[in-house]
């Protein structure tokens, strides 16, 4: 579009769309009339589908858009008229604007302004060596969260060992607050997520196990999967949500308020009167919670075992006990201060990685949940990887 050339308020009394070429001498003449709506794209399209290109002589020359027999147009026929102006422009024709409406001016004027759609650079693709600068940034990535996180395991237990030679300086009312919270006030979520995961693999034992005729197997299936497996992992994923997030949250608000930065300024280190104190906590607690969700996964197991196959409880207790025995609890029992530790280490560490915004807070709060989830279950497949190796 290089013109707009004189105005005319006439309005047309056509309605339909038409689409009309006249050849000249000089060049070539476009004349559109009609109301161009968005009732009518179908017809403009179909009538520009069937109008005669201008002919190849017309190249490079003045072509005039006559737009005096153009009687309505709104946005999405305005659209449709820039975007035909684009294309006569691209194939190599000057096009210049006749007999143009103030109004119709304007529409053109501020659509061509915000359209945005057809102008957006097309999507970037990433070449091999983005690709591998992602690849490199994500493994350097994981080797810094590697080396920081065994950094601080290595703080942590200097504190702890000082502690051990100090036992005055513990905070026995803090470690108290957090095993209410992270213990106590945890054990209505597990119960209920437990319970039903107990009762679910139950009743999928006994489904797929009666078609040859085993059912009665199911309590065998339910009481190793749930001490060897599910009910620590379970555990140590509810936990991760709810502990290594609040911890996070809590260090991490503390460090945007500066009030770190004050302890330290008066004497009063932060991994001792912070982060032991949680750790401390969760490391008590995850053994019992880990007991707990045992517990309700085999009274899940329970209650679909009275459900699909009428066993009472005394009958559910027996099979139990035949099929299970100590060694079982211990391969699950032996894994929770483990996951207590990772989970407490993550949140407490991100917590304090947090910078001086909220954003960097819920960052750093996302971050804190998904890598204590992703250890923890990494650290289980290592553990039944290598007790089952064993023989345990």
């Amino acid at each position: 579009m290089t013109a707009v050339t004189s105005s005319e308020e006439r309005r047309p009394s056509a309605k339909d769309a038409r689409f009309v070429r006249f050849s000249s001498d000089g060049g070539a003449r476009l004349a559109l009339s009609g109301d161009w709506t968005v009732r009518s794209l179908s017809r403009i399209e179909r009538d520009l589908a069937a109008a005669t290109p201008p002919p190849p002589s017309a190249k490079g020359r003045p072509l005039d858009l006559d737009l005096g027999g153009l009687g309505a147009l709104d946005t999405a026929g305005a659209w449709r008229l820039l975007k035909l102006i684009n294309e006569l422009t691209a194939a190599g024709h000057e096009v210049t604007l006749r007999r143009i409406r103030d109004s119709h001016s304007k529409l053109l004027r501020e659509i061509h302004a915000r359209r945005t759609t057809e102008d957006a650079p097309p999507p970037h693709r990433p070449g091999i060596i983005e690709i591998a600068g992602d690849v490199v940034r994500g493994a350097s990535g994981f080797f810094r969260d590697a080396a920081g996180l065994t950094t601080f395991l290595g703080t942590a237990t200097a504190v702890f060992l000082r502690l051990l030679a100090m036992p005055w300086r513990f905070r026995a009312v803090s470690f108290v607050h957090h095993l209410e919270h992270v213990g106590l006030r945890a054990i209505p979520i597990i119960s209920l997520i437990c319970f039903l995961i107990g009762a679910v693999v139950m009743q999928q034992s006994i489904v797929q196990l009666r078609a040859f005729g085993a059912e009665t197997f199911s309590v065998n299936m339910l009481g190793i999967l749930s001490l060897r497996e599910v009910g620590i992992l379970l555990v140590s994923i509810i936990v991760a949500g709810r502990s290594a997030s609040a911890f996070t949250a809590e260090i991490g608000t503390m460090k945007m308020r500066e009030e770190i930065d004050a302890m330290r300024t008066m004497g009063i280190d932060p991994m001792e009167t912070l982060v032991m104190p949680r750790l401390l906590a969760l490391l008590v607690a995850m053994p019992l919670l880990t007991f707990w969700g045992d517990l309700m996964c085999l009274a899940g197991g329970a209650a679909m075992a009275s459900i699909y196959l009428g066993y009472d409880l005394d009958i559910f207790a027996q099979r139990l006990h035949d099929a299970i025995n100590l060694r079982h609890f211990l391969v699950g029992i032996v894994k929770a201060p483990f996951a207590a530790l990772i989970i407490a280490l993550v949140g407490c560490l991100e917590g304090l990685r947090v910078q001086g915004s909220a954003e960097s807070l819920g960052l750093q709060v996302t971050r804190a949940v998904v890598k204590a989830i992703f250890l923890v279950i990494i650290m289980d497949a290592v553990f039944a990887i290598f007790l089952s190796a064993a023989g345990y």
